[in-house]
């Protein structure tokens, strides 16, 4: 299960809103269409990870960063999320083209490229803010984190070091928006990457004995109930993580809570 959770993010990001930061109920998957009641019915576009990993950028990708960058305008961060999301996709066909767009740039994008961190969390954020709110869908993020120690003296196949003992958990955070005039860009931004470090930090910081042998579960909802709490405000609220996986492997032996 090693390969498994980069796996899961790598395709997290790739398919950027896509799945990274799905709504509570995602809809079957469907092509762009007319509803019977008459009104557009968006789809997420996806983009496979064998596209992910060749080194070309399409000229299709190339032309949707350009057009995903003039965004980043120097006081991007101090715009209300209304005024930005608005911005990006004013009308349904627009939001379509927008969340091809994302799709086309995450897909290909290096995390050293320098508008790396714009593109996996401000464009992010914001298109599945918009895909979930033309679905009527609850908008949750992504929120794998990890810990490993004890690295052996011998590599994988794929050239990696190898740990005696290693965490993986997967979670989603689930949040709301209630005065999207309210709050800029940057405090959105911060409130949901700083959940996120807290919560990485506080699993690098248990020790072997209290991941494989306490309730570690309970102890990592604690936490984010406590982040939750601390970080919501009267504008945007934020849940403690719903965790569906936690991987521990430990010498050889497999935990699964």
């Amino acid at each position: 299960m090693k390969k498994c959770l980069p796996i899961i993010v790598a395709t997290l990001l790739m398919v950027s809103v896509l799945t990274g930061f799905t709504g509570r109920n995602p809809a079957p998957e469907q092509n762009n269409a007319t509803a019977p009641s008459g009104k557009t019915t968006i789809s997420q576009p996806v983009t496979s990870t064998t596209e992910a990993s060749s080194p070309t950028v399409s000229p299709a990708a190339s032309a949707a960063y350009e057009k995903l960058i003039a965004y980043k305008t120097e006081s991007y961060g101090e715009q209300s999320i209304a005024d930005f999301n608005a911005t990006l996709a004013p009308t349904p066909d627009e939001l379509t083209e927008f969340l091809a767009a994302v799709a086309d740039v995450i897909s290909t994008i290096s995390s050293d490229d320098e508008n790396y961190e714009f593109f996996i969390s401000t464009i992010t954020f914001s298109s599945q803010e918009l895909y979930c709110e033309h679905m009527g869908e609850e908008v949750t993020f992504n929120m794998p984190i990890s810990r490993q120690s004890r690295p052996c003296d011998y590599l994988d196949e794929y050239g990696e070091t190898v740990y005696d003992f290693s965490c993986f958990v997967e979670a989603d955070v689930a949040y709301s928006i209630n005065a999207p005039k309210l709050v800029s860009v940057e405090e959105r931004d911060k409130a949901l990457l700083t959940f996120k470090e807290e919560m990485q930090n506080y699993l690098s910081g248990l020790s072997e004995e209290e991941i494989a042998g306490g309730d570690i579960k309970k102890m990592l909802i604690d936490k984010s109930t406590e982040l939750a709490n601390s970080l919501s405000t009267e504008n945007m609220k934020l849940s403690p993580c719903d965790i569906y996986m936690i991987e521990i492997l430990n010498a050889g032996t497999e935990i699964t809570k």
